[in-house]
């Protein structure tokens, strides 16, 4: 009896420890609540040409801040576009900010400055000539006409330029036709060496020719552990190529590990066989994808798929489905030009469904006519920046501007930094980074607002280096990041399900809606406090306490890029420390998506 006494004693303080946790818990989250309804700075409207006085609070925020970056959480919510504006159209006329920049390819992002400045050109024709999608819209085009009446009123000035860098071919013409003008010998040198740059980089990054499903695989789950991927394979009539698991790890510089069996996979007809790739993955690793692939004819099927982390099974339901009984894929995306890949009721080494990816024989993707090492491309554009950089004086006798020798050195830095990010040499982030420091020293005491998503803007603890830690340890306080959160509504996306249920290559723009966040996630607990739209400055947060306690803490929070899937929808909700990336918050409870560029001639 005594002994049964005991037992329940024991039992009813578990209990009761296990209570005071939950409550404790809850007291802390409603504290948090409490505090952000406090002290939050409640914004009217997002829409811009309303007035600032919402937004006064905001200028201790900013504070005497060189850099402030807004990001967002999706690349294509209406409604954080519009803030975006709002908060421009803030910053220029009551905080002296005169540089506008996007995460847009830099040199033609420069020729909107034109029209801003000048008026000269159609602004929506140049935005659309930006490429992206994502900020050819009316809500964008918005912006930059109130920026060209702001220019025309002569109350300042204010220029749009951009950072990125991700394509080669204005850059490379920008800077040719200025060596044919100024140095029409080494004209020829040049465009051999860019030729060899693109030829490379197709080589080496060119679409997918083969059956392919990849995910992302969570870092903090794996870093610095090691890692066994296992799975059943069964082919049939494989004559070339072969079937197989991947598993790729990269870290700052780029690649640091790879496996896709190319040397062990499956050919010709095979039953469910098992096979496995088992790495150590190291603590400093930056980006991790896995997935099956069919490079070669035939068939191919997957299934029981596993992870072991030092021995341990992982699993996670809410991101990935190993076993592929769900509707659709979880976790993992398909595609591939030629094949159909999805899921298949008919074949399953254990339950009711595979993965089968099945070569149609569709068109291969082109291949560059020459073969060159993406090695000797990096090394021949650093010599021809080189050349470039010392050739200042001659070109300055020859009649150049210092200016346009500037802009043409930048654009040749620019294919280097192409070269760069191909080879995986250096992060796009970086060059971003270095893009925007170029940029503010060639306007000494100018003061700039950057235009991104949250995952570049961040200052710290993301999933990789942004571009925001590294101009961090350039500009420290003098950079004032705002990160962008919202709770429920719609936004435009590419469809990354596609692939998935239809076997089909290929994605298409739509608009997605997702219900409320979850309640424990951020943006379910800035809905909590019931302000439509809000600020939060984060400096203010208690340095002690639940308060301090629960923002410190990594909560989801959603981070949707180009593309989106509704099957994965969980997976577009990722941890993060909030004081450790933003020093502010912009939230919004419910958004619509963004709306197309009207491409209307401006007079």
């Amino acid at each position: 009896m005594k002994r049964i006494i005991a037992f329940s004693a024991a039992c009813i303080a578990l209990l009761s420890l296990s209570t005071l946790s939950g409550m404790q818990g809850q007291s802390a989250k409603q504290a948090t609540v409490d505090w952000l309804r406090t002290h939050a700075i409640r914004l009217q409207t997002t829409e811009a040409r309303h007035g600032f006085a919402d937004m006064q609070l905001l200028k201790k925020v900013i504070g005497n801040a060189r850099i402030v970056s807004l990001g967002e959480a999706t690349h294509g919510t209406r409604e954080f576009f519009q803030l975006k504006h709002r908060m421009l159209e803030f910053l220029v006329t009551k905080m002296g900010f005169n540089i506008f920049s996007i995460e847009a390819n830099m040199p033609e992002a420069y020729r909107l400055n034109e029209f801003v400045l000048t008026g000269k050109g159609d602004p929506a024709a140049l935005l659309k000539g930006m490429y992206f999608w994502t900020w050819n819209t009316a809500e964008v085009l918005d912006m930059i006409l109130w920026m060209r009446d702001f220019n025309k009123s002569g109350k300042g000035k204010v220029e749009f330029t951009g950072f990125d860098m991700q394509t080669p071919d204005v850059a490379m013409a920008i800077a040719s036709d200025f060596i044919t003008k100024y140095e029409p010998g080494y004209a020829d040198s040049v465009r051999r060496v860019w030729d060899d740059a693109k030829a490379a980089s197709a080589s080496s990054q060119s679409g997918p020719s083969f059956g392919l499903a990849v995910g992302s695989f969570p870092i903090a789950a794996v870093a610095g552990k090691q890692v066994r991927f296992r799975g059943y394979i069964k082919t049939e009539g494989i004559t070339r190529g072969y079937a197989g698991l991947w598993w790729r790890i990269d870290g700052a510089s780029g690649l640091l590990k790879l496996d896709n069996m190319s040397e062990r996979g499956p050919r010709g007809t095979t039953p469910w066989t098992l096979y496995e790739i088992s790495m150590p993955v190291p603590a400093d690793v930056k980006n991790i994808n896995f997935g099956v692939l069919h490079p070669g004819d035939g068939t191919a099927w997957f299934d029981s798929l596993q992870v072991e982390i030092d021995d341990v099974r992982y699993a996670n339901s809410e991101l990935f489905d190993f076993d592929f009984e769900s509707g659709t894929l979880k976790g993992l995306v398909a595609s591939g030009a030629g094949y159909q890949v999805g899921l298949d009721k008919e074949v399953a080494h254990s339950g009711k469904q595979s993965l089968r990816s099945k070569y149609i024989g569709g068109p291969a993707p082109a291949q560059p006519q020459k073969q060159v090492d993406a090695r000797q491309a990096v090394f021949a554009c650093k010599e021809v920046l080189s050349h470039m950089e010392s050739g200042r004086e001659t070109w300055r006798k020859a009649g150049a501007a210092d200016k346009d020798i500037n802009w043409t050195i930048q654009n040749a830095r620019i294919v280097l930094q192409y070269t760069l990010m191909k080879s995986g040499e250096q992060t796009r982030d970086q060059s971003m980074a270095n893009n925007v420091k170029w940029i503010l020293d060639h306007s000494p005491g100018a003061k700039i607002v950057l235009w991104a998503h949250n995952g570049h803007v961040a200052s710290g603890g993301y999933s990789y280096e942004t571009m925001g830690k590294f101009l961090r340890q350039t500009y420290g306080n003098q950079m004032v990041v705002f990160g962008f959160a919202f709770n429920q509504g719609s936004f435009q996306a590419m469809d990354m399900s596609r692939t998935a249920q239809g076997g089909t290559s290929g994605m298409s723009l739509r608009d997605f809606t997702v219900p409320p966040a979850p309640a424990e996630s951020l943006d379910g607990m800035l809905a909590t406090t019931g302000i439509p739209i809000l600020a939060i400055d984060l400096g203010r947060v208690p340095q002690k306490g639940p308060v301090a306690e629960w923002l410190n803490s990594p909560h989801k929070t959603r981070s949707v890029g180009a593309g989106f899937s509704d099957a994965n929808a969980a997976s577009y909700l990722m941890d993060m420390k909030i004081l450790e990336n933003y020093d502010a918050l912009l939230f919004i409870e419910k958004t619509t998506a963004a709306r197309k560029n009207p491409s209307i001639p401006v007079k």
